[in-house]
């Protein structure tokens, strides 16, 4: 599972509070995703890296959804944020946000091995 420190060296912009709180929501949607396959201890290092982005990035997402949509755009002076939807239901945007990272290692794949 991802730390604050991680989170923070790839470009987040979540508080710690907010971080640590949403972090474990993530982890269960990752785990439940990838059928308990993502948060196994051996995993190769390359996919650990992988499934970390994906909590920060599912992390993420998960907070844009608290905050009732996807920003458009913002103002700093009068601090102002403009929210839209893509057309994405909320389920979709989560499974987006992980599969950016999950598609390349293989860890999404639910079928039967031959």
């Amino acid at each position: 599972m991802p730390d604050y420190a991680f989170y923070q060296a790839m470009g987040g912009a979540l508080s710690e509070a907010d971080f640590m709180r949403l972090r474990g929501r993530a982890w269960a949607y990752l785990d439940a995703l990838t059928m308990g396959l993502a948060v196994t201890a051996s995993l190769p290092k390359p996919y650990v890296e992988k499934v970390k982005l994906a909590c920060c990035a599912v992390a993420d997402e998960y907070a844009a959804q608290e905050q009732g949509g996807e920003v458009v755009s913002a103002s700093n002076d009068g601090y102002s944020e403009t929210y839209a939807g893509s057309g994405r239901t909320a389920a979709q945007r989560l499974y987006i946000a992980a599969a950016l990272y999950l598609i390349p290692t293989g860890l999404l794949y639910a079928g039967m091995g031959g």
